[in-house]
């Protein structure tokens, strides 16, 4: 009974960790004014009657998130969440019930109306998008209407530019991924159109812009709370009736009530962290967090209240904008998937897929070179590109990736000499300098502190008086790549004088 009291303590242990197991919020939106950050333009807008409806939805839902933030814009006319008091460091701001959020889970049954083969190859965007298409569909009958109807209806993301500005962006490396997902989101389109679903291109685009801007993700417990508690009722019915009954002993009840609780805390705690069970989720007024990396913080999912709640390691004032982070995005995946740009950005990095082409300008990689590296397993690799840190230093594969290269070639270069020549190259092939970048954005302030419109011209299919919105941010990004690669090119430099 000892060993069977220390099994109880351990599982019980496990249970109370589990309620409040973080789950990572990557989602959409840097808006930090210690540094400026340029934002998706559907996100620039004053609160509307959908703004009012949704903030009269959120009293209701959740009284005790509403009594301490409020929907706000921020200058220029930012959407987010401002504190109405005081929220001190690891208050929980914000609750909200899972029962109003749309999740999906890893091994979730197709909801009705989709076809199962559909469901079952589509990833979790895809299934996420397909659940908000289906309550959009709805319309006033869904329970989520007041949030689907303050969602942005436009997204200012490269998906939609126009190839004069992806390429003015100066980076291969974005524009390789930016056609890898038009190509991917045509073939969801073609897969959910094959299964008879009778949505629109332009419905599924809007909702996959939804779920990849404002979805978190987390760990899975692998069953719902009521069936949880539905589980440890039935056991604890069966550990009273089965001595009752004179079927056995008390402690061959309690024996198998014990097995019946290590079974629970096995399959909803310990399952789910070894097989990876995953959770990704929309969920209302939380998604209108807006993000700051520096900002430790967590999203998490109670068990026990079937709730989601936001915590953040930092204090916020009253009238103070709340944010969060969103994870460690760099401003690849930032400004693809939320057309924004962040200055300082501490997960920046910059890929270098010409990395193996400069280096043959360099020195000449020989055939023979790149037959080696093939029978290696690197050349593909290789072909992706190295990385550079925001502080412009290789990553560890990249730093053995440059080595073997230059073992590959017979020491024509070191490592440190590949990859000064391979920055010095890149930085050359850019049109602009990193001076007149900001030069330019300089001129956009100014202009805009004037209230004077740009007179560039706008990419197909979007409202011209975004223009000067998006050439920000292509400076902006432009200026943050280029400024890794001069810290990379610096400290090569000083390496190679030492």
């Amino acid at each position: 009974m000892a060993a069977t009291r220390s099994v109880i303590v351990i599982c019980t242990r496990l249970a109370l960790a589990s309620c409040t197991g973080a789950a990572s919020a990557a989602q959409a939106g840097l808006r930090a004014p210690a540094r400026r950050v340029v934002y998706a333009h559907p996100a620039r807008m004053a609160l509307g009657p959908a703004d009012e409806r949704f903030v009269r939805w959120v009293a209701e839902k959740s009284p005790s998130s509403i009594s301490k933030v409020e929907l706000a814009t921020f200058p220029p006319g930012l959407r987010g969440l401002r504190a109405t008091r005081p929220l001190p460091a690891r208050d929980e701001s914000i609750t909200w019930p899972a029962s109003l959020a749309l999740e999906v889970t890893t091994g979730k049954r197709a909801p009705e109306r989709v076809p199962k083969p559909l469901w079952a190859e589509s990833q979790w965007y895809t299934q996420l998008a397909l659940l908000l298409l289906a309550q959009h569909a709805l319309g006033d009958e869904s329970k989520l209407a007041p949030w689907i109807a303050a969602l942005p209806r436009e997204f200012d993301t490269p998906y939609s530019w126009g190839a004069d500005d992806v390429e003015a962006l100066h980076y291969p490396h974005l524009a390789v991924a930016i056609a890898e997902q038009r190509a991917e989101w045509a073939k969801i389109h073609a897969a959910v159109h094959a299964s008879g679903i009778g949505y629109s291109r332009k419905q599924l685009e809007w909702a996959l812009h939804c779920v990849r801007s404002r979805a978190f993700s987390g760990a899975y417990e692998g069953s719902t709370p009521q069936q949880r508690i539905g589980l440890v009722g039935f056991i604890a019915l069966l550990t009273v009736l089965y001595p009752l009954s004179g079927a056995g002993s008390w402690s061959d009840a309690l024996s198998g009530a014990v097995a019946g609780l290590i079974f629970i805390v096995a399959r909803d705690v310990i399952s789910p962290r070894v097989l990876g069970l995953k959770r990704y989720v929309l969920c209302p007024l939380i998604d209108m967090l807006n993000h700051d990396g520096t900002v430790p913080s967590d999203v998490q999912y109670r068990v026990f209240s079937d709730t989601f709640c936001v915590t953040a390691e930092r204090e916020v004032g009253t009238g103070d904008e709340v944010r969060i982070s969103y994870g460690p995005r760099s401003n690849d995946q930032l400004l693809q998937y939320h057309g924004f740009v962040e200055r300082g950005c501490v997960h920046d990095a910059y890929i270098m897929s010409a990395f193996l082409s400069h280096v043959d300008t360099a020195c000449g990689v020989s055939d023979g070179a790149l037959d080696r590296l093939e029978r290696e397993g690197l050349l593909a690799a290789l072909r992706r590109g190295i990385r550079l840190d925001c502080e412009g230093a290789c990553d560890e594969p990249s730093i053995e990736l440059t080595r073997r290269l230059c073992d590959a070639l017979g020491g024509q270069l070191t490592p440190a000499d590949a990859l000064l020549a391979a920055c010095r190259l890149e930085r050359q092939a850019m049109p602009t300098t990193l001076g007149a970048d900001v030069a330019e954005l300089a001129q956009l302030a100014a202009r805009r502190k004037q209230g004077k419109a740009g007179p560039a011209k706008a990419s197909k299919g979007f409202d011209p008086t975004a223009v000067d919105e998006r050439r920000r941010t292509i400076l902006d990004f432009r200026v943050a790549k280029k400024t890794i690669l001069d810290k990379a090119i610096s400290a090569l430099e000083r390496q190679s004088r030492d």
